[in-house]
């Protein structure tokens, strides 16, 4: 061995006693959240949902006619769905009569937002693009579907309890929607995500 060796140093014992650059730690730090399936989710949604918060009153105010047509439709539905059981059932445009009770649907009894919240939730989730397509076109047809049956007891409440009206409007059935939300997104993390996750996982 040469002398000289003796008091030169071992460059892998001093690389491995450098510290790294606080960029290099912060960024991995970063990856490692990143990495992780719930905070990946936290932090896609909540953006998501701002832009959703944001974009629906200007798509609601620069896009009438669509949304218009969506207000029509549901009042043509609620009107043929009641006309099934009486004939003292009236509509006009947006506005409903059962009775003397009269309700008028607007862009917020359509369901659109609650509808654009759940693709929100779906397409943040970390999954395959299918499985997030697949939750988005059966989902929102259900949650469309549950509002009708929402907006169909409020009209029955008025007609029939209307002290109670405001009360079912306001409170119940705001909080049944962000159940109803709930729901069908975790029915489609069950039926769908994690049964591709298992088919995928058997052996062949």
């Amino acid at each position: 061995m040469n002398p000289s060796d003796e008091n030169e140093p071992d460059l892998e014992d001093a690389g491995e006693g450098r510290e790294k650059p606080a960029s290099v730690t912060l960024l991995s730090q970063a990856m490692g959240v990143w990495r992780n399936p719930a905070y990946r989710f936290v932090l896609t949604f909540l953006p998501l949902l701002g832009v959703v918060s944001v974009a629906y009153p200007f798509f609601v105010k620069h896009n009438s006619p669509v949304v218009q047509a969506f207000i029509e439709g549901t009042a043509a539905i609620e009107y043929h769905f009641f006309s099934l059981f009486s004939s003292d059932v009236r509509i006009n445009g947006k506005m409903v009569w059962f009775g003397d009770f009269v309700v008028k649907i607007i862009d917020e009894c359509t369901g659109i937002y609650e509808m654009l919240i759940f693709s929100a939730a779906v397409l943040a989730f970390p999954t395959r693009m299918l499985d997030k397509a697949l939750g988005v076109i059966l989902g929102c047809p259900l949650i469309y579907l549950f509002n009708l049956i929402r907006i169909a007891m409020l009209i029955v409440v008025g007609r029939y309890w209307p002290s109670a009206f405001d009360f079912m409007h306001v409170y119940f059935w705001q909080a049944t929607m962000i159940v109803m939300i709930t729901s069908v997104w975790l029915l489609w993390i069950t039926k769908v995500v994690r049964r591709d996750e298992t088919s995928s996982s058997d052996p062949a």
